[in-house]
């Protein structure tokens, strides 16, 4: 059976609508940097296997569950910010 992930949007009354379903933790956290990218709504990735949200992305900022926040910018990349830690 194959994990698959949930990514799903915050709305203004705190309610999650669902946006798209993904197969892989790879694909869920380069879809939600493209939609904090794009948006300043707060999204996750829900994982459906265990009923867990696993990341987040808002106000530009990503965010694994038990991870420390990443911020997303144009000169720092992701893989250095995580050597910042």
């Amino acid at each position: 059976m194959k994990t698959l992930f949930d990514i799903l949007k915050k709305d203004r009354m705190g309610t999650f609508q669902w946006v798209e379903t993904v197969k892989d933790f790879d694909t869920a956290e380069a879809r939600l940097r493209q939609l904090c990218a794009e948006s300043p709504d707060e999204f996750v990735a829900f994982r459906n296997i265990d009923l867990r949200v696993v990341a987040m992305c808002a106000e530009n900022t990503y965010r694994r569950l038990d991870g420390t926040p990443i911020r997303l910018d144009e000169n720092l990349t992701i893989e250095a910010a995580r050597c910042l830690k």
